[in-house]
């Protein structure tokens, strides 16, 4: 049997990327705040939700490069969006990383 729902268009994958990332990111950016006051149990309630979204995040990621060609069409200042979203979120984990390491 056929799958009834039609298959999301580029500009909703981007858009949903964008909202996955931005969840993400903000999730980070209260992790970090955690450590950075140096009260990593604070963020110990926040751990389901970002294994939740990390795994919609990864799934997202492969929706949007299977259709790397139907992407490039999509308006550009949503790519330009899910590019500074996705700076951002880069850029919180690398702050993460580096106050994981510090704290090792």
């Amino acid at each position: 049997m056929a799958n009834a729902e039609p298959a999301a268009s580029p500009a909703l994958r981007v858009q949903a990327l964008i909202d996955i990332t931005d969840a993400l990111s903000r999730i980070f950016h209260k992790e970090n705040a955690a450590l950075e006051a140096r009260r990593p149990q604070d963020a110990a309630s926040l751990q389901a939700e970002k294994a939740r979204l990390a795994a919609a995040y990864a799934q997202s990621i492969r929706a949007v490069a299977a259709e790397r060609a139907e992407i490039s069409t999509v308006e550009s200042g949503l790519l330009t969006r899910l590019r500074d979203i996705t700076s951002t979120f880069e850029n919180r984990a690398a702050r993460q990383r580096a106050l994981l390491d510090s704290a090792s």
